[in-house]
């Protein structure tokens, strides 16, 4: 969700050493008569770590070192008896929903391709729908809806659509306007979603809308030009508290926050302008704002919103470089989300819903 242009116009087993401010709770929002968010921090980790050694044969202690995902202070103690299901890839359908100017950068911005390609190769079925980049959460499900309807879902595999930033709000959109084809989605994971909004759209949406919003692109056709309204949290929470969300897909948000080290270079005004450390976002996100009423939490990953998802440092090294120049392990983390969704579903197929707090 590359907000950067506009705005100018106008681990693993454990954390890194930090400062304690980044390591207090984080209490983020929800809505009036949302169920209650479910914490599943300590079980997604160790998918994710388990992932990370049998794919990279690291030790503990190099897990440790790495601290790809924030252990806060409020993260409950691990289950020791807690152990996922292999991933049974023949039996998932995974489609993957691009961001915001995701189509203006091209093959680049496709999310989390390396672990798509290998969850195709063992097996699953894995799309990537291009959504509008420069169009808001209406247009955009119609988008998903149209993609859905010419190449309908395998209804004998689980479903899970994984949104990554504005695409896991045009899902939520795609679910709420179009309930048949919702029917057949099983799962939804937001990948650092702005699902309340984020503060950048406010500053950045007068000057997009003058300068930016109908500029002919030639990847990036203008769309309904609502991109930035989406975003705004005054639009986006009115549309949370207006429109129920289906109660038999299960949500599911992997929210993120940097340290100063692995912030891009392009993203430390936005980084610093959201607050930095004293408010922990990623340089697009606030953190609190992240995560899907109801949801099961996976956890706060330790990275910048572009390094959570995309692989474009390689293609732009000196405006993406960061301090700390290890890319975040994106393909063991799609693996991971898939693999711990898949064993949840099996584990809770057949629960009632969850009461309201």
């Amino acid at each position: 969700m590359p907000l950067v242009a506009a705005l100018i116009l106008v681990g693993c087993a454990s954390t890194p050493p930090a400062e304690q401010t980044l390591l207090e709770p984080i209490d983020f929002k929800t809505i009036p008569g949302a169920p209650a968010v479910r914490d599943s921090r300590a079980a997604f980790r160790s998918v994710f770590c388990s992932t990370l050694r049998a794919d990279l044969g690291m030790d503990p202690a190099g897990l440790e070192r790495d601290g790809w995902l924030w252990r806060l202070h409020d993260e409950p103690a691990a289950d020791p008896d807690f152990v996922a299901k292999p991933l049974a890839a023949g039996q998932i359908e995974v489609v993957l929903i691009t961001g915001a100017f995701s189509e203006c950068v091209g093959e680049q911005s496709r999310p989390l391709a390396a672990g798509a390609d290998r969850l195709q190769a063992s097996g699953a079925l894995v799309r990537t729908i291009t959504v509008g980049g420069r169009s808001g959460t209406a247009h955009n499900a119609r988008q998903i809806a149209a993609a859905l309807s010419a190449a309908p879902v395998d209804r004998g595999r689980k479903v899970i659509l994984v949104g990554y930033s504005k695409g896991g709000l045009d899902i939520l959109r795609f679910l709420v306007d179009f309930p048949e084809q919702a029917a057949d989605v099983d799962a939804v994971v937001s990948i650092a979603t702005p699902v309340f909004g984020t503060p950048l759209a406010d500053l950045a949406a007068p000057a997009y809308r003058a300068l930016l919003a109908k500029l002919p692109m030639q990847k990036c056709p203008t769309g309904d030009g609502d991109v930035m309204a989406s975003l705004q949290p005054d639009a986006a929470v009115r549309w949370l508290a207006s429109n129920p969300l289906p109660e038999d897909v299960r949500y599911y948000s992997l929210a993120a926050f940097a340290s100063r080290e692995r912030v891009a270079r392009a993203l430390v005004p936005t980084w610093k302008h959201l607050g930095a450390d004293g408010q922990r976002n990623d340089g697009q996100v606030v953190a609190i704002d992240a995560v899907i009423p109801g949801a099961t939490l996976l956890g706060f990953a330790n990275s910048d919103h572009w390094g959570i998802a995309l692989t474009t440092e390689t293609v732009h090294p000196t405006l993406l470089s960061r301090p700390d120049p290890r890319p975040f392990p994106l393909e063991q983390l799609l693996v991971a989300v898939v693999t711990f969704v898949a064993d949840d579903l099996g584990r809770r197929g057949a629960d009632p819903p969850r009461a309201t707090r």
